[in-house]
């Protein structure tokens, strides 16, 4: 799959786009806060109908604007779609084939895959971000992942409010089934993806550091059997309500990472860590093209100069074996390897226009 041609209108710092991107390599270029990573944001919103960084929605509207919207025509499997995300009045719509649709009716036409310079910190970051990691990469191998995710939430955030108000064991009962029923699915979802998951990261591991170190990846659920969470959550309710808020649950799972049978967190080196997690992105592509068939569009911000010169060379290494469309941002386009199939455009204070002789 790849994008044929991309439109965007008051999104951020972008005011009007118009793109005709290449099938493979895409290079943004331009000065920091010009509004490269805006526009892979906005490429993020399109295919996943989430905000990557922004909190509520009314962030992607660019100052004045009344709304913002990004459009797409992507082939794949041979055939043309046009895909739509909007924002107005507050409210986001999403249409395919330029009609009003479900969640479940818009996805498939695009998946992407992105890695930021915040994804280099994963290793030694909270469980909260190797969460969202995980349930991404879920997303785009079983989009109704992020229904339940965000069924969970909303469930969950019920919960602790009826916790905190005092509301009657009765009445948190209710919310705590709706949550049994939300959390199972994540939890399991989570699981079944890991499973196939692990044996790809550990291969992608040994090729970027070789046979000496043995790596590992694992899901850590903070409650080992899905089915028990409404018992666990019976017994914990009035616990949980001097404390405020639900304690155990997927909101508190992790996904562990070793070296040689050791923490990463606690013993790997920056240079490690860089690895691990170069090898966490090429397994979550390995797995979306194995396991469901599909060529993800990569978006890669600015993460040349996040790793060091042997992971870089590793990267570009993959990249260039890699079958798909890529867009990648810089502050110069020098630092990347790329020597053919490539479209370089120019960004600087919310335009985008391609360069002075490019392909």
């Amino acid at each position: 799959m790849h994008l044929t041609r991309l439109l965007i209108r008051d999104f951020r710092n972008l005011a009007a786009v118009d793109l005709t991107p290449h099938a493979r390599f895409n290079v943004l270029a331009g000065d920091n806060g010009q509004g490269k990573t805006n526009l892979l944001e906005a490429l993020y919103w399109l295919a996943t109908l989430r905000p990557l960084r922004a909190a509520r929605l009314r962030e992607l509207v660019r100052w004045g604007a009344d709304g913002t919207s990004v459009s797409a025509r992507v082939r794949a499997d041979g055939l043309e779609h046009r895909l739509e995300v909007r924002v107005s009045d507050g409210d986001r719509a999403a249409l395919r084939e330029g009609k009003s649709a479900r969640a479940a009716e818009y996805f498939g036409a695009l998946a992407v895959v992105v890695f930021t310079p915040e994804d280099v910190g994963l290793v030694g970051a909270s469980p909260q971000a190797r969460r969202g990691f995980l349930d991404r990469a879920v997303f785009n191998t079983r989009p109704v992942h992020l229904g339940d995710v965000n069924d969970y939430r909303r469930a969950l955030d019920s919960r602790n409010t009826l916790l905190r108000q005092g509301a009657s064991a009765a009445v948190v009962e209710a919310y705590e089934t709706t949550l049994a029923g939300a959390g199972g699915r994540v939890m399991r979802s989570r699981a079944s993806y890991v499973e196939r998951f692990a044996p790809v990261f550990a291969s992608a591991f040994r090729g970027i550091v070789g046979d000496d170190i043995e790596a590992e990846v694992r899901y850590r659920p903070s409650v080992e059997d899905p089915s028990t969470l409404a018992t666990l959550w019976a017994s914990d309710r009035e616990r949980d309500r001097q404390r405020g808020f639900t304690q155990q649950g997927p909101h508190a799972d992790d996904l562990e990472l070793k070296l040689l049978g050791r923490s990463a967190r606690a013993y790997a080196s920056q240079g490690q860590r860089r690895a691990l997690v170069l090898a966490l992105k090429i397994a979550e592509i390995r797995v979306l093209t194995e396991t469901a068939g599909l060529t993800p569009v990569l978006l890669l911000d600015d993460v040349s100069s996040e790793l060091d010169a042997v992971r870089n060379e590793r990267l570009f290494e993959f990249l260039h074996g890699f079958p798909g469309q890529v867009f990648i941002t810089t502050t110069d386009a020098a630092w990347l390897r790329l020597e053919r199939d490539v479209r370089t455009f120019s960004v600087a204070a919310g335009q985008v226009i391609p360069a002075a002789g490019s392909d």
